[in-house]
């Protein structure tokens, strides 16, 4: 995955860089009706090229580190969801609560999905300490 950005702020070998967000009009915002205001993310990016504050940079990072991140943001909890609906209704059914079986496996959904979340949030941690989701800036565009 291949961006564009502005390069903030400089430390020792780490920069931060603003990426502008497309819009969901493409970034034609001037013929937009949606009234969207175009906001910034900020990154940290390896900067072994020597980018400045205020230069133009690209920044690289493998699309299969990123394909991997977005199934595990959006992908996981959803499957946890589904998986903890089915177990819910199972267990509704075993118990004989007739009538029941789907709040129980909204609820027991609703557990999965929180219980997701948790497993996320302590994955991300480990791969923000092991340095596995690196971006680099691969150039100096002005």
């Amino acid at each position: 995955m291949e961006k564009i950005g502005v390069v903030k702020e400089v430390g020792e070998g780490i920069a931060t860089i603003e990426i502008q967000r497309v819009s969901a009009c493409g970034e034609s915002c001037a013929s937009c009706k949606g009234g969207c205001t175009p906001t910034a993310t900020y990154v940290k990016a390896t900067n072994e090229v020597g980018a400045q504050v205020g230069q133009y940079v690209k920044l690289n990072m493998e699309n299969k580190k990123v394909l991997k991140a977005a199934f595990l943001v959006y992908m996981v909890p959803l499957i946890g969801m589904i998986f903890g609906i089915g177990l819910g209704i199972w267990i509704g059914e075993l118990l004989s609560y007739e009538g029941m079986e789907e709040l129980i496996g909204i609820g027991v959904g609703f557990i999965f999905l929180i219980l997701a979340y948790f497993g996320i949030n302590r994955i991300d941690k480990r791969i923000r300490d092991k340095n596995e989701m690196r971006i680099e800036i691969t150039s100096v565009i002005y």
